[in-house]
C-alpha cells in the first residue's frame, strides 16, 4: 500500500481498471454499444438461469463487475471510455504501421508511455489518449464513435 491518501486511490483505481479488463475480456459482449446500464443488466442475464441458481443456493452473489467493484455509474463510465480509447490508440496505430517508439517521437513523449497508454494505465491522461489519437489523424467524429 502507498503511504499518501493520493497514492492510495491511484493504486485502488488500478486495480480496479485491471480487474474491469479482464472480466470484459472473459464475458462476451454484444458488439453493438450499449449503456452502462444496460451493459451491466445485459452481463447479469447471460448467465445460465441453471448455474444462477446453483451458485446462489451455494451463497454465491452474482451481479457485474461494476458491483463487484463497488464502482459508481460515473466511475464505471470514466473507466469504460478510457479503456475504448486505449483500445483506439493501439488499433489506430498498428493500422498505421508506426511502432510504439515512433508514435512516442510523434507525440514528444516516450516508448514505454505508450505502451501504458495502450495497456489502460490509469496513470495516463484522457488528455494524452486525445492528443494521440488526434496525432494518429483520428477524425473528432470518429473519436466520439470511439467514447460513446
Amino acid at each position: 500500500m502507498k503511504d499518501s491518501a493520493g497514492g492510495l486511490f491511484i493504486e485502488l483505481t488500478r486495480m480496479r481498471l485491471l480487474l474491469l479488463r479482464y472480466f470484459q475480456r472473459r464475458q462476451a459482449r454484444p458488439r453493438r454499444v450499449l449503456s452502462t446500464h444496460a451493459r451491466r443488466d445485459y452481463e447479469i442475464m447471460t448467465m445460465d438461469k441453471r448455474k444462477k441458481t446453483k451458485l446462489a443456493k451455494k451463497g454465491w452473489k452474482v451481479g457485474s463487475v461494476a458491483d463487484f467493484l463497488d464502482l459508481s455509474a460515473e466511475e464505471s463510465a470514466y473507466i469504460e471510455m478510457k479503456i475504448a480509447l486505449s483500445e483506439k490508440l493501439k488499433a489506430r496505430r498498428i493500422r498505421k504501421k508506426l511502432t510504439q517508439k515512433q508514435l512516442a517521437k510523434a507525440i514528444e513523449s516516450s516508448q514505454s508511455r505508450v505502451a501504458k497508454m495502450e495497456a489502460g494505465d490509469p496513470t495516463v491522461s484522457l488528455d494524452l489518449l486525445v492528443k494521440s489519437l488526434l496525432v494518429l489523424g483520428v477524425s473528432k467524429k470518429e473519436l466520439g464513435r470511439a467514447i460513446s
